[in-house]
């Protein structure tokens, strides 16, 4: 048996034998490994068990000896619901959800159930392959609250991501510590494309290029709310250009922002233009203003 553990975080992983040869998939993982049978099914059910590296939601999945099990779990984690009012605009298999800060955009390692993908499918009363199809059509940290697309259509879901930087126009709003000393900047420093081992990007002369534009708005003491409107989709690129410019975000933790309830950045409009590129029948701006925890 391989384990770490970090934090509540587990990753285990282990491979039946002879002896677990016919036996459920529920049962394997209590034997296999340091969990009791009920652990077992919960991790099944929140969709982070993979067997043959597979994510598999079947308790009753029979083995065959040589067969890989994988359990990834995040013990303690406060899961925060979705509501049906999240849903502000919908022309199906499209939906615009107001996400709210500490929901899961997508599946995660350790976790399929309780994402807004599933919430989602589960509040339209989707079927099993319909639930299957929907994706979110781009990606929110799962910090980050505000505007977020999601699609239920295979087709439709690959002509939006295909033409997506160039149809669409995004602004976020951002609480930053300490103030900048600036009024506004246009930034351009590339990104490394490879995480480091906390899981951060940084700045590199060789990394992939990158294009920032940054407006302050309001200014109380020693913070700065200020509006972000990134021209690039690079992942992490919003708070990893504020922490190199000296004025991390505040609660992002992981990049040198002071600790707060929440990651104060906030994706507030999204418009798609059905001019140049027809992803939508009709060109589209949502604005939404934040609203949990929003507080600095």
């Amino acid at each position: 048996m391989n384990a770490s553990s970090v934090s509540g975080y587990q990753d285990l992983r282990a491979v039946a034998g002879k002896a677990q040869r016919g036996m459920r998939l529920d049962q394997a993982l209590a034997e296999l490994l340091p969990l009791s049978r009920r652990r077992s099914r919960r991790a099944i059910d929140e969709g982070g068990v993979y067997l043959n590296r597979k994510r598999c939601r079947t308790a009753g999945r029979t083995l065959k000896s040589g067969d890989s099990v994988r359990v990834v779990m995040l013990d303690g984690e406060k899961l925060t619901p979705f509501h049906a009012d999240q849903i502000i605009w919908q022309q199906p298999p499209l939906f615009l959800i107001h996400k709210q800060s500490g929901q899961y955009a997508q599946e995660a390692l350790h976790r399929s159930r309780g994402t807004l993908p599933d919430e989602l499918a589960r509040h339209l009363k989707l079927t099993p392959s319909q639930a299957a199809d929907l994706r979110p059509v781009h990606r929110l940290d799962r910090g980050t609250s505000g505007l977020m697309l999601f699609s239920a259509d295979p087709t439709q879901l690959q002509l939006l991501q295909k033409c997506w930087h160039s149809c669409t126009s995004k602004a976020y709003l951002a609480v930053v510590e300490p103030a900048p000393a600036w009024e506004s900047q246009h930034i351009t420093l590339a990104i490394d494309k490879q995480r480091d081992k906390r899981g951060r990007f940084h700045v590199s002369e060789q990394g992939r290029a990158c294009e920032t534009d940054a407006e302050v708005i309001e200014q109380r003491g020693n913070r700065a709310l200020i509006r972000l409107i990134p021209h690039t989709g690079r992942t992490h690129q919003l708070r990893v250009h504020m922490a190199a410019l000296g004025c991390p975000i505040l609660g992002d933790t992981r990049y040198g922002g002071k600790a707060h309830p929440r990651l104060m950045l906030h994706a507030e409009k999204l418009s798609i233009n059905a001019i140049d590129q027809p992803a939508l029948p009709d060109s589209q701006t949502w604005n939404a203003p934040p609203q949990e925890n929003w507080q600095w």
